[in-house]
């Protein structure tokens, strides 16, 4: 069986994590499995004039063909157009890209990855070629974008209610999402769906976890993004400029989005650069508590991933992540993230708590990727029957 999907090599996306753990699962499968991944990445090109770029390569059963095509860039596309239809029309060649790629590789199925408009395109482009179509929801247009003005919001939320549709099947990471989606976003119950948390990398459950129970180091990994509530950890650092004893704040971001941290905040957290998934390990442990303070998450792999590691997770009840930490117990990090001064309290708590052996070998044979990857692949090949 073939599967063609989108793909994105981003460090902090999450999106990026699950698609190169599955990618690692399908090349580890034996020729017997007869299974094929073949992902797609739309890179923009900045020359307007230029004529689309395709690569390919591939390594076992993992294609990757990367094609450069010059495109607006979304956000500027849908500040300045009118309608939903504009921006389709903008995207076309994203869209005849798409088919010409799926006519060649003639895939049994499309896993769509995320809402965004690289997957809306892709869905555009496969939905009178191919019979089987499945939807990972990571993320929602709807809730990332509703800071935005009306008008830009309007746009995004239809582009996302063109996923609402009897064509498609919807893997869901959490109930959240699910229900938050068929609220706010389709206005019914999606028709044919499963709900699938994400899995946690194995080198998590290897790191070495030393404490004294003391809140010294607190992280963060961000996007800096108004949907992971950046005027908590803005507001958060000022409160604990403040103090006699405060803590050191460590944000890992994408350092290009630092220049639009106040000058004042640049300048009471310590920054630190994207990472590969495997060294991320080595930062989760040297945190005596890592929190997540988003205001909306499909799910939220930080969390876990940090909890595998041995450091304690604080989150917010508005994330997906939350129904594993009440599935697995440790239901009392899930945080109000409204007062610093509150969080504070919770961080000093949560650093004299301990995660257990017993708990970290509980979420590595649940969320092991062999065993979450499986049941996401058997969900996607269901739809061949």
């Amino acid at each position: 069986m073939k599967i063609l999907t989108n793909i994105r090599f981003f460090k902090l996306a999450g999106i990026a994590q699950t698609l190169s753990s599955l990618s690692s699962y399908v090349q580890k499968q034996s020729d017997s499995k007869k299974l094929e991944l073949v992902g797609v990445e739309i890179i923009r090109s900045n020359d307007p004039k230029a004529m689309p770029s395709v690569k390919e390569s591939k390594e076992n059963s993992f294609k990757v063909i990367t094609a450069a095509i010059p495109h607006p860039d979304i956000k500027d596309l849908i500040k300045r157009t009118k309608n939903i239809a504009n921006v389709q029309d903008a995207l076309d060649p994203i869209v005849d890209q798409y088919q010409e790629i799926i006519c060649h590789e003639k895939p049994d199925a499309v896993l769509l990855n995320g809402t965004y408009y690289l997957p809306w395109c892709l869905f555009l482009a496969a939905k009178n070629i191919v019979k089987n179509i499945v939807l990972h929801y990571h993320g929602s247009l709807t809730k990332e974008t509703e800071h935005y003005p009306e008008p830009m919001k309007m746009i995004f939320r239809q582009m996302e209610k063109i996923f609402d549709s009897d064509r498609l099947r919807y893997i869901f990471p959490s109930l959240l999402a699910k229900n938050t989606v068929a609220k706010e976003v389709f206005r019914r119950e999606p028709k044919h769906f499963c709900v699938l948390p994400n899995p946690i990398p194995l080198h998590f459950f290897n790191a070495v976890k030393k404490t004294d129970g003391l809140a010294r180091h607190i992280g963060a990994i961000v996007r800096w993004r108004h949907i992971k509530n950046i005027s908590f950890i803005e507001r958060f650092a000022v409160h604990n400029a403040h103090l006699i004893k405060g803590v050191t704040l460590n944000i890992l971001t994408d350092l290009m989005t630092v220049a639009n941290v106040p000058s004042h905040v640049r300048r009471l957290v310590k920054f630190a650069r994207p990472m590969e998934s495997t060294r991320l390990a080595r930062f989760y442990s040297k945190m005596d508590v890592v929190i997540c303070p988003s205001r909306f998450e499909t799910y939220g792999n930080v969390a876990q991933e940090a909890v595998a590691c041995g450091t304690p997770a604080l989150i917010s009840k508005n994330m997906g992540v939350a129904e594993t930490f009440k599935k697995f117990g440790i239901d009392r990090w899930i945080t109000d993230f409204s007062s610093p001064a509150g969080v504070l309290h919770a961080i000093e708590a949560a650093a004299a708590d301990e995660v257990g052996i017993g708990l970290r070998q509980e979420l590595k044979n649940e969320l092991n990727p062999d065993r979450i990857h499986g049941m996401l692949l058997n969900y996607v090949m269901s739809g061949q029957n």
